[in-house]
């Protein structure tokens, strides 16, 4: 797992092995997001019996509850990954909380935004039976992962452009014989080609007449180091 994210958006979840990011909306009820999610994260810490599932489920609730209706017109996607234990072996889930219900199919922009909160689990329970993505993982011939992305139209529809041409590049470079280029091999090389993509997205926005720096600064990331007891299927 490797979470990336704009400036003062990305945090660790230590004792559920899971980080959590935010797109859109900035402040819960008057208090910058940065400064609630982290109380939020340590008030849950104390919670016996606390689970990822409990986590975000919560976390839901207390953004419908305590997020003003101003607040929400703004729009809020947050997501959650992390590893879960049960009966001994571990999975990754990932977490998408948000009150924008929908995306325009022709220009990407969001649409349906509303006072309520829905929350849905979208790996190990939809996305990696579909298409049986731990197999995948294990083949260490191919560079493969799993990337969820929101936020601003224009920068999550560069990034999508700019991760498949770099994709392109990579690989060819990579399969050249008689070079000793490699794909990544430990978690560190990928954050380092996660950073390497965002830098690319940071740099275009600098390049842009937009009136704000609606992407851009230092990129976060937080690694989450795979258990030795992960499961070999969805």
């Amino acid at each position: 797992h490797s979470l990336a994210r704009g400036p003062n958006s990305a945090r660790p979840i230590t004792y559920l092995s899971a980080g959590v990011t935010v797109a859109g909306n900035y402040s819960v009820g008057g208090i910058l997001m940065n400064e609630w999610m982290n109380d939020f994260i340590e008030k849950q810490k104390t919670i016996q019996g606390i689970t990822l599932e409990k986590f975000c489920k919560t976390l839901k609730d207390e953004l419908q509850n305590k997020m003003s209706s101003q607040e929400k017109k703004n729009g809020s996607l947050i997501h959650i990954s992390g590893y879960v234990e049960v009966n001994n072996r571990s999975h990754p889930e990932f977490w998408f909380i948000r009150n924008i219900h929908g995306m325009d199919s022709q220009t990407g922009e969001y649409k349906n935004i509303d006072e309520t909160f829905e929350i849905s689990e979208d790996f190990w329970t939809r996305d990696c039976p579909a298409s049986n993505l731990m197999e995948i993982f294990k083949d260490e011939t191919v560079y493969s992962r799993q990337i969820y992305i929101n936020g601003f139209t224009p920068g999550r529809i560069g990034y999508n452009v700019v991760s498949k041409k770099l994709d392109e590049f990579f690989g060819g470079i990579w399969e050249v014989g008689g070079w000793e280029f490699r794909q990544p091999k430990s978690l560190e090389d990928t954050e380092r080609l996660v950073k390497l993509y965002m830098q690319v997205i940071n740099d275009l926005f600098i390049l842009s007449d937009y009136n704000a720096h609606y992407i851009g600064g230092g990129t976060q990331t937080h690694l989450i180091a795979q258990p030795p007891n992960i499961v070999d299927s969805c």
